[in-house]
């Protein structure tokens, strides 16, 4: 299986600054992270990776070194073959599918690399849309 450290660089944020007396808040935590498309195939072995809140991760690599890949496991679209990946807390792939599709609606936004619009809403109802999916990011939108 390859090693994903080989072909893309992961860079931390350095700049980032914490005050002593405040416990940075963990949100992403990758360990022995591993997926694979095609069995038939290598898979991609992830470096581990831990993020406190206000750092700042940078992926970078040539084409199919796996950095789409790895933001998918990161947003849940897919689950790993191996490894333990959460964010906020949260072991994505402890959780079903639903359970999946509700964090991320939730927690997070996915940009994709095509265009996912729903094309009868108007541009604004199209950014709205996940304020009307997710009752705790409509209550975080109004406060």
């Amino acid at each position: 299986m390859p090693d994903m450290t080989g072909k893309t660089d992961l860079h931390k944020d350095s700049s980032v600054t914490s005050e002593s007396s405040v416990t940075p808040r963990q949100t992403l935590r990758i360990s022995e992270l591993a997926f694979r498309w095609d069995r038939t195939q290598p898979g991609i072995r992830y470096p581990d990776v831990t993020l406190n809140s206000g750092e700042h991760l940078f992926l970078r690599g040539p084409s199919g070194s796996g950095k789409s890949t790895l933001l998918s496991l990161m947003g849940g679209l897919i689950v790993p073959d191996t490894g333990r990946l959460e964010l906020l807390g949260t072991d994505l792939a402890g959780l079903t599918s639903g359970q999946r599709d509700r964090f991320r609606a939730d927690h997070m936004g996915v940009i994709f690399q095509q265009f996912n619009l729903v094309p009868y809403l108007s541009t604004l109802d199209n950014v709205t849309l996940p304020c009307k999916l997710s009752r705790k990011r409509r209550a975080r939108a109004l406060s």
